[in-house]
């Protein structure tokens, strides 16, 4: 039978069923058909199903034991007790999944709530308040003036248009300013206030930042945060103005509220 089959149809008549029902498998059906075709294949493959018959026909007669058939009997019970819903939960592995994914949606939504803190022009204000703390005396050009009279100040010595304060801080004394560009060549102007430390920031504003302003009826403050200091921003015709201080939101929040009131 050896020099009629390929190796791999001989290999698969040493294992071929002992039965005469057709194998499911596909290359064994072609094994077999093979070696029937052949006469002496077909002789050796014959003698063959005969003594693995006769074999499995000694086997069946052995009598198996009786601890061996309780072996058997009790296998089930190798499968151990099913795991609970609790158990499975408190396993390692999913509780260093579950905390993984708590930890990257915590890390998303802080992300997203300071997104949503953002607005146009909120960059450039937590630029100026680093600015609002290095700033010295000798940068500035002294001034005694109230705040209400800078609108015509920048108008007349830097032909800036609209960069006035609002009214509720119009009362307040200007002691020093300057006029600067800032990273993209714009120019903004800088006002330090004899109160508290203070100091007043007015830029040209985006346009899309000038766009959602406009479609406000009351223009409120927003707020920015950076290095101990702390602005307050409104837009009115295209020009932000900011007050910035040295302290908290809540601080310059109620600051604020005082001087509206």
């Amino acid at each position: 039978m050896k020099r009629w089959l390929s190796r791999r149809k001989r290999a698969l008549l040493e294992c071929a069923p002992i039965g005469d029902k057709p194998p499911n498998d596909r290359a064994m059906r072609s094994a077999l058909e093979s070696a029937r075709t052949i006469p002496e294949a077909a002789v050796s493959l014959t003698t063959q199903q005969r003594f693995d018959q006769a074999l499995a026909g000694l086997v069946a007669k052995i009598e198996v034991p009786k601890a061996a058939e309780e072996w058997f009997v009790n296998v089930a019970l190798l499968k151990g007790p099913k795991r609970s819903w609790k158990k499975t939960v408190r396993h390692p592995a999913i509780l260093a999944t579950a905390l993984a994914v708590l930890v990257m949606a915590g890390v998303t939504i802080f992300f997203l709530v300071e997104r949503m803190h953002e607005f146009p022009g909120s960059e450039l204000a937590k630029k100026l308040l680093v600015v609002a703390g290095s700033t010295r005396k000798s940068q500035l050009e002294p001034l005694s003036t109230d705040a209400i009279n800078l609108g015509d100040y920048f108008f007349m010595k830097y032909q800036l248009e609209h960069f006035d304060v609002p009214m509720a801080l119009a009362d307040l004394r200007a002691i020093g300013a300057r006029v600067f560009e800032d990273d993209d060549g714009h120019r903004v102007a800088q006002v330090v206030i004899a109160e508290g430390g203070m100091q007043f920031f007015l830029f040209r504003a985006d346009p899309a930042d000038s766009r959602a302003s406009s479609n406000q009826k009351k223009t409120k403050w927003r707020y920015v945060e950076n290095e101990g200091w702390t602005g307050a921003i409104q837009e009115r015709n295209g020009v932000c103005f900011m007050i910035a201080m040295r302290g908290s939101k809540r601080e310059l929040k109620a600051y604020l509220i005082a001087r509206q009131n």
